[in-house]
């Protein structure tokens, strides 16, 4: 599931419990005699109504009429025949007379909306003439069923079970992606390095400086341009870590205060990707027996972020720096040995050519063509530094 589908679902959970919530609200304050109240929490239930409304359609999970009430005939019988037995079983073995007679309560409601549906359902089928489809989607859509249990609170730092050995190479291999997720860096500091530096060595030279200005105002660039890059993506990288660690925080205060809530999500996350009810309570119970992990599948699944290997500032600055003054000091080679047009000429050879290696290069770590992915960064390098070299002509001499 992409991480867009999965925040699309997260955010219609979250607007239809709000609207549920404000609803009871309401009542609440319609009986204690507050009618201004009540009024503010139906207005914000009917704005979150239309929030949620908005996601399931974008979701794409608005079918046809015929679609719907197969889907909801499904659920139903579903709901029916094995989520609220069961829930009522697990309710009256624990003594929770009140979860008892609720569940018993939808159990009936849920009994009256299959005949309704299932009436509806083959009238449409005879008016249309048409059969409705298994909706296969329906086995993962969300339900809003939520069940309180005792779980354990999430208490200060601690300590990571411990890693077999035979499980070590799948926690390798996410530090390898992260790692070679910092090509990014490399590839942008290497190219604005050559790109820069090609182009304005190529525009002073064109000016006739000598090689002195140009080997001079090019070092000066490359190091301003590598202090600022580096800077950048340093500051980018621990905003990055620092949104994320917040997030991490966040979730497990709400597995602290709210683990009925952040179990039940757990389960709509395991539904949504294919589990039967019965199959996504039994790993959302055993994922919850253990708060590390029940925290780390909460940040992976739900925000997408692996606490494991969040965002390194330090080393995303080393890679973006160094990468810009290797790729900054290429172009500038023949202006120690050359003048003048051979030396723009192999200057801008070099770079293009160092781009269409780092294009194959980069072509080999993403499994694509390497002479494609070659040739787009050469071609980009020789419009950059031809650009470069025109403005250069252009200027007027000193």
């Amino acid at each position: 599931m992409k991480r867009t589908e999965r925040n699309l679902w997260s955010a219609f959970l979250g607007e239809a419990k709000a609207n549920r919530m404000y609803e009871a609200f309401a009542r609440k304050a319609q009986e204690e005699g507050h009618p201004e109240v009540e009024q503010a929490f139906l207005e914000a239930a009917g704005a979150e109504t239309e929030h949620a409304l908005n996601h399931f359609r974008v979701l794409g999970e608005v079918r046809s009429t015929l679609e719907n009430l197969k889907a909801v005939t499904e659920g139903e019988a579903y709901e029916f025949e094995i989520m609220y037995p069961r829930m009522i079983a697990e309710a009256e073995a624990e003594g929770h007379e009140g979860a008892v007679a609720s569940f018993r309560l939808a159990l009936e409601g849920e009994k009256h909306h299959l005949k309704v549906f299932l009436k509806v359902l083959k009238e449409l089928e005879q008016k249309t003439g048409e059969k409705a489809p298994v909706r296969k989607a329906v086995e993962r859509a969300p339900n809003t069923a939520t069940e309180v249990m005792e779980l354990p609170q999430i208490m200060g730092e601690a300590t990571a079970p411990p890693r077999a050995p035979e499980t070590a190479e799948v926690f390798q291999e996410k530090a390898r992606i992260a790692g070679l997720s910092r090509i990014r860096e490399v590839i942008f500091g290497m190219q604005d390095g050559l790109l820069s530096t090609a182009a304005l060595a190529a525009a002073v030279a064109a000016t006739d400086s000598g090689n002195r200005l140009v080997i001079i105002a090019a070092l000066a660039a490359a190091l301003a341009g590598m202090l600022s890059m580096a800077a950048g993506s340093f500051l980018g990288s621990k905003a990055e870590k620092e949104v994320q660690e917040a997030e991490l925080k966040l979730e497990a205060r709400e597995i602290e205060i709210h683990p009925a809530e952040e179990k039940a999500e757990l389960i709509e996350i395991y539904r949504r990707e294919g589990f039967r009810y019965e199959e996504a309570v039994e790993m959302a119970e055993h994922v919850a027996a253990d708060k590390n992990v029940w925290l780390k599948t909460m940040a992976e699944k739900e925000l997408g972020i692996a606490p494991e290997v969040l965002s390194s500032p330090v080393l995303d600055a080393l890679a973006m720096g160094s990468s810009y003054i290797f790729g900054a000091i290429i172009p500038l080679i023949p202006y120690f040995i050359l003048e003048g047009g051979p030396a723009i000429g192999i200057s801008i050879a070099l770079a293009v050519g160092t781009l269409f290696l780092m294009g194959v290069a980069k072509a080999r770590l993403v499994q694509r063509n390497p002479i494609v992915s070659g040739l787009e960064m050469m071609a980009v390098g020789s419009v950059a530094a031809g650009i470069g070299y025109m403005v250069g002509v252009l200027l007027p001499s000193p």
